[in-house]
């Protein structure tokens, strides 16, 4: 049961832009709450109008929302540099849902962008195909945690994307390393062959590495550099 504060977004027509107040009330009412509770109040709430991006890093958020809504579409952003195991990953993940799965590529063909500017590669092969996937949409789901980074430290569950003028949801916000271990073991999830060989974060092979023991999980994510964050998420 929802309550009454998060119910509060419901009352607005997914076609009027959120407000900021309305999406912060919905964020202190669902802080705390169950992730499975999280994705049904957004598949209450924006229906059609809700996608989730995945990396497939994991499946774990896969899980929990496909558990809560099967129809849900999930977007895969194939960069045209993933390692090969991601690939092959994602493969096996969606046979094991036989999820509503959208792979959107760049517009771009593949270059050496990445060796001289980063955010440009990451602008052309990330950014810009998420916006094509969420034209028309009205929010979108991601698995940012608040302990993946100092940087994702303050993650709210439900935020404005002030960007695109979405909604976005993050249902494992509030969940620690250890509440995906347990889920996953719980669940018997298929694990990622790259994790057995360090890849806490897996993004496109030219630019991560493995992590070393006592680094942070992002730590290999652009190595060499002091870059963060690919820009999906700002």
């Amino acid at each position: 049961m929802l309550d009454a504060m998060a119910s509060a977004l419901l009352d607005t027509p997914v076609a009027i832009r959120p407000r900021s107040a309305d999406v912060r009330g919905a964020a202190a009412a669902l802080e705390g709450a169950p992730a499975e509770d999280i994705v049904g109040w957004a598949a209450e709430r924006f229906g059609g109008g809700l996608v989730l991006a995945s990396s497939f890093q994991d499946c774990v958020l896969l899980d929990v929302a496909l558990g809560v809504a099967p129809a849900l579409q999930v977007v895969f952003l194939d960069t045209q540099y993933h390692f090969p195991e991601t690939l092959e990953y994602m493969d096996r993940v969606r046979r094991r849902y036989d999820m509503d799965l959208r792979i959107v590529r760049p517009r771009v063909a593949p270059d050496d962008r990445w060796r001289r500017d980063l955010d440009s590669c990451c602008a052309v092969r990330k950014v810009e195909p998420l916006d094509r996937a969420l034209e028309g949409r009205a929010a979108w789901m991601s698995g940012l945690r608040r302990a993946d980074s100092a940087a994702r430290a303050d993650t709210p569950v439900v935020t404005l994307d002030e960007r695109r003028g979405l909604v976005k949801v993050n249902p494992l916000a509030t969940w620690s390393d250890a509440d995906v271990q347990r889920y996953a073991a719980e669940r018997d999830l298929p694990v990622h062959p790259l994790a057995a060989r360090g890849y806490t974060s897996v993004g496109c092979w030219p630019c991560t590495r493995a992590v070393a023991p006592g680094e942070d999980a992002r730590a290999g994510r652009w190595k060499g550099t002091d870059k963060t964050e690919c820009g999906l998420h700002l």
